[in-house]
């Protein structure tokens, strides 16, 4: 019996080396779809974790602004007002009757309109007040309409003829152009100052265009800026900037 031992042996090796074969010998088809499934899981997104997720910043817009318009008031909001890079733009808002008043704020992160940290994390930039009157006949009487023509005469550049006052420890230089009616104050003290402000005005209207008032507009550009303010009317609309100090023109520029 002993000499049939190797024969044995030679049989049982023969059949363990078949099946490893078998098993790292893997049918092409079925090893495309393994990497394939690899592939798929390593570039899929990962799932959250429960709680993990945060919440949806909400940016105040051009459209937010816009919703506090009555839909049946012919009035636009703009949809370019300038913004310090890396803040956003909001507003506290108040609706009385036919008044709006729109406060804004720059904040260092986006809030929506009338958030309850406005005031505590934003910084105030002006108001803008949107009056609507039952006629443009009393629209107008609330704003300035003097053409000026007296006083003493300087050049403000660009063909422009400006003309000062004093009054009351301030120095007014004073013009019009189109509809406008528009006036440059300084302290007495610093009377050159009125005229300089009003010459940088004029520079900026040349290449900036003020909206275009139906009929009027009155604009006020204090040299110490803390006065600046405007006013002027779309009809039977009156609108109303105040407090935004050097950002005024920029800001009003923007309106049609």
């Amino acid at each position: 019996m002993k000499k049939y031992v190797p024969f044995v042996l030679s049989i049982f090796l023969l059949a363990a080396c078949e099946e490893t074969n078998k098993s790292t010998t893997a049918d092409p088809d079925t090893a495309a779809d393994s990497k394939s499934s690899e592939i798929d899981t390593t570039n899929s997104p990962s799932k959250e974790e429960p709680g993990t997720s945060q919440p949806e910043e909400v940016s105040a817009t051009t459209e937010d602004f816009q919703s506090i318009i009555p839909s049946e008031w012919d009035v636009e909001i703009p949809a370019d007002f300038p913004v310090s890079k890396g803040s956003y733009l909001t507003a506290i808002t108040t609706t009385d009757d036919d008044v709006l008043t729109f406060n804004f704020y720059e904040t260092p992160s986006k809030l929506a309109l009338n958030d309850k940290n406005i005031e505590q994390d934003g910084t105030y930039i002006g108001q803008l007040t949107i009056t609507k009157y039952g006629s443009k006949e009393l629209a107008g009487k609330e704003i300035d309409q003097t053409v000026f023509d007296s006083g003493q005469t300087v050049d403000l550049g660009y063909g422009i003829t400006g003309y000062q006052d004093a009054g009351a420890g301030s120095l007014f230089t004073s013009w019009n152009e189109g509809r406008w009616a528009i006036i440059a104050r300084s302290l007495t003290e610093k009377a050159e100052e009125s005229l300089t402000t009003a010459k940088e005005t004029v520079e900026f209207l040349e290449t900036n265009m003020l909206p275009i008032p139906k009929d009027y507009g009155y604009l006020h550009v204090d040299a110490e800026q803390s006065g600046t303010m405007a006013k002027w009317q779309k009809e039977n609309y009156l609108f109303a900037m105040t407090d935004f100090g050097e950002q005024t023109l920029p800001w009003m520029v923007k309106f049609k």
